[in-house]
């Protein structure tokens, strides 16, 4: 028989105080994202460290909450470590009684039917295939292991594709669409390695998170060590401007809901139709954000994200009265200016 990874920790009781008050604000974290008492919860466990004090972390509330746990590993065979990591994860979860899922992306070949990037490809597989496990357990959330850290280089990827505030804030903790939740966000990756260490629970290192190929690690090993030495708080900043983000995209949902309440969009087989009045009733702020909202709803569908020099020259455009004007989206998306309304669809009107 297979020996056991490590010896849990029973309870809260058995870690330190400052640590045991940091896993109930998580907990309280995900009450208030609204995960009730009795729910299943499903867990996105890599084996890496950030997922792995996720795991032993969840493993510690649950009985408090009733929360039924179950863990799953994708495996995207690119990496010839990567069975042996899935087997440490089976075991880890083993340890912490958690049923375990075990699912395979054939992500090369994917990306090359798809002429796609590996990264951006596996993202995609991964995330169907963790959606696709979180239906089958009846699980009513799928939890990730992002930290402190996947957010400061998330704003920074943000803040390069010229994505507009508050979205320039980085990932939201909670996704209640996608019922995706975050809840390491305001965590050091540091410190729950430190935790790991602390309570003899091993993790793995994927080595190809130090490949310079990759965007988000070449911001990881180089700008971010400049931006530390010039702030070694750097991260608590990056913390406080995603809080600070949170709260105006909240804002500013409601600001959305009650405007088109007022004054509903039109919406067709084949797209978005912001109407004139709705337009003129309010300023370039609120119709910059109408305007993403409408190809964020298209976006399900389709794809893709729309950039902050796309959506200001869009308003430029209908500030001026330019009529049938024309302007292309990702995903395949186009908008249409026409009698002072604008149209959003994937085929423009005048070719259908």
């Amino acid at each position: 028989m297979t020996p056991p990874l490590f010896v849990p920790p029973a309870s809260l009781r058995e870690l330190r105080p400052a640590v045991t008050r940091e896993c109930l604000r998580l907990e309280n974290r995900l009450l208030r994202f609204g995960v009730v008492r009795g729910q299943s919860l499903l867990l996105a466990v890599s084996g890496g460290g950030d997922s792995t004090a996720l795991t032993v972390i969840l493993a510690l509330l649950a009985p408090r909450q009733d929360w039924r746990l179950h863990a799953c590993t994708v495996n995207h065979g690119l990496r010839a470590e990567a069975d042996a990591e899935c087997e440490q994860v089976r075991r880890l979860c083993a340890a912490l009684h958690i049923p375990h899922h075990l699912r395979h992306a054939p992500v090369r070949d994917m990306a090359r039917a798809a002429g796609t990037g590996l990264e951006e490809t596996a993202r995609k597989a991964r995330y169907a295939l963790l959606e696709d496990v979180r239906r089958q357990t009846g699980c009513h959330w799928l939890l990730t292991g992002h930290q402190r850290e996947d957010l400061c280089e998330d704003q920074l990827m943000r803040l390069l594709r010229g994505t507009g505030w508050p979205a320039l804030g980085g990932m939201p903790a909670c996704d209640q669409e996608r019922r995706l939740l975050r809840p390491l966000l305001p965590l050091s990756g540091k410190e729950l390695r430190q935790w790991l260490t602390e309570w003899g629970v091993p993790w793995s290192e994927d080595n190809s998170n130090n490949d310079p190929a990759f965007l988000r690690n070449r911001l990881r090993h180089t700008v971010l060590p400049l931006l530390e030495r010039e702030n070694p708080a750097y991260g608590e900043s990056a913390s406080r401007l995603w809080q600070l983000a949170q709260l105006d995209a909240a804002y500013w949902e409601r600001t959305l809901d009650a405007a088109l309440a007022l004054t509903p969009w039109q919406q067709t087989e084949d797209g978005i139709i912001l109407p004139r009045a709705l337009l003129r009733a309010h300023p370039p702020a609120v119709r910059l954000r109408l305007y993403l909202r409408a190809l964020r709803h298209l976006n399900r569908r389709h794809g893709g994200q729309a950039r902050a020099e796309r959506l200001l020259a869009l308003d430029q455009a209908w500030q001026e009265g330019r009529g049938n004007t024309r302007f292309q989206f990702p995903g395949g998306l186009v908008a249409v200016l026409r009698g002072g309304a604008v149209t959003f669809g994937t085929t423009p009107p005048d070719q259908k």
